[in-house]
């Protein structure tokens, strides 16, 4: 991981969960999660997620798989990123 990396990845993390702050709960602490698509994981874009919607087995990403994390919560990773770059660049 390049200096870069590591300082972009501090600054996503900052953020908190993204999805809890979009439900209106902010400062939840965040784990990273890489939004695999196509590319390698070192260089997939990456959203702040709580351990909860990350790894939960109700709620989370890992536990209950991409699609029906979208159908439960109403939103996609693609707009949870999206979030995230719009308060980077603010």
């Amino acid at each position: 991981m390049t200096k870069e990396q590591r300082k972009h990845y501090d600054r996503v993390a900052r953020i908190g969960c993204i999805l809890c702050k979009h439900q209106g709960n902010e400062g939840t602490p965040a784990e990273l999660h890489h939004i695999r698509r196509t590319m390698p994981r070192s260089v997939a874009p990456v959203i702040p997620l709580c351990p909860y919607h990350h790894r939960g087995t109700s709620a989370g990403l890992h536990g209950v798989g991409r699609r029906a994390f979208e159908r439960q919560h109403l939103i996609t990773e693609e707009e949870l990123l999206e979030m995230v770059q719009s308060i980077l660049k603010a």
